[in-house]
């Protein structure tokens, strides 16, 4: 049941950014839900776990959209280890500071994706860059208080928790 739910929230992940958030978008921007997943589940993991997850989950967006193969690689996987570093030295059950860690993290993977963008030949203005990164972080940070609890609750003692083999 655990994997089956973790495939479901990273098939909705994929999926409702294009279709419900499409309308819920403020000048264009819509919540990156793929950081959001990926940083609570480094926030529940331990790093091996986190770093694979955001491995392949970026490698998942990168073939999703196509055009540039690796951007969406590196920058989850950097925002696998962030947030799993900071959650290992932040209280996890203050939703006030995962809100904070939510919005740095999801600022820190959009500035990297946006360099990463520059560095391929897209030309965005640094107007665009800050305006993109400061909603898609506020986005994420305002779905925190909405999402997090369910989340967090789950990987304790719900469906997204981990039991060992001799448990199960």
């Amino acid at each position: 049941m655990r994997y089956g739910l973790i495939v479901v929230l990273l098939i909705l992940s994929f999926i409702l950014p294009g279709t419900v958030f499409h309308f819920w978008s403020w000048s264009g921007i819509k919540p990156d839900l793929l950081i959001l997943l990926t940083i609570y589940m480094a926030m529940h993991h331990r790093l091996s776990s986190s770093l694979l997850w955001g491995l392949g989950v970026g490698l998942l967006e990168d073939f999703y959209l196509g055009r540039y193969i690796g951007m969406y690689t590196l920058s989850l996987t950097v925002v696998a280890f962030a947030s799993y570093w900071l959650a290992e030295r932040w209280y996890r059950e203050n939703f006030l500071l995962t809100t904070f860690m939510v919005f740095l993290v999801t600022a820190l993977g959009q500035i990297l994706v946006a360099f990463l963008t520059l560095g391929a030949g897209l030309h965005w203005s640094s107007g665009d860059i800050m305006s993109l990164v400061f909603g898609v972080s506020l986005y994420n940070a305002i779905l925190v208080p909405v999402t997090y609890p369910w989340i967090h609750r789950s990987f304790l003692r719900g469906w997204l928790r981990y039991r060992p083999r001799y448990e199960r």
